[in-house]
């Protein structure tokens, strides 16, 4: 998949490469003179890692609000002595 990003300092656009929600490749300068991972590419990477820490945060949260359901019911039978 490529994904198409704004110069910051231009008014160019560059292509990134994307391999497995991993930037591979840029086409900006920095990354075709010098071969190493530009700020194009750690930026769409550090993107992709804060998603991931979210959406498992917020799966998480979802499970332990279920949990909260469970126990808030499983006390309430008991109260009621059901």
């Amino acid at each position: 998949m490529t994904k198409t990003i704004a110069s910051q300092t231009s008014n160019k656009h560059y292509f990134l490469t994307i391999e497995t929600d991993h930037a591979v490749d840029c086409t900006c300068p920095d990354h075709q003179y010098r071969h190493h991972e530009c700020k194009h590419m750690r930026q769409f990477n550090a993107e992709v890692t804060r998603a991931a820490a979210f959406l498992a945060l917020k799966a998480r949260i979802a499970a332990a609000e279920r949990e909260a359901r469970v126990a808030h019911r499983i006390a309430f039978e008991l109260m009621m002595g059901l």
